[in-house]
């Protein structure tokens, strides 16, 4: 049997299944207090988007640069395309399978650096 975290007959609505963790950071210097937000597109790195829960993603960098955006997607995709960003700095991650509960959560690391 695969724990998915959420016991049988419990309330899963805010259950996440993916968890999006990085550092920010201008050159070598990490930067603390910005905002971080993450979207998620069905096909391609444009387009229609798929709702993830809560809303808006987001989280704020610690005093090291760290953030932690643990969601859930409303729907299942197989291959999408997950955009991090903060201010002008993006990274796009293709390819990455979106499941709704119950699904075991999955942790991707994605950084942001410039200059």
């Amino acid at each position: 049997m695969i724990d998915t975290g959420c016991p049988p007959g419990a309330l899963c609505a805010l259950h996440p299944t993916l968890v999006i963790h990085g550092q920010v950071r201008a050159s070598a210097n990490p930067l603390s207090g910005v905002l971080v937000t993450l979207t998620a597109f069905r096909n391609g790195c444009t387009g229609s988007t798929v709702t993830l829960l809560p809303s808006p993603a987001e989280d704020r960098t610690d005093s090291l640069g760290m953030y932690r955006i643990p969601v859930q997607p409303t729907e299942s995709v197989p291959t999408a395309c997950l955009r991090v960003a903060y201010s002008a700095l993006v990274a796009d991650t293709n390819g990455v399978a979106l499941h709704v509960p119950p699904a075991v959560p999955e942790t991707l690391r994605v950084d942001l650096t410039g200059p």
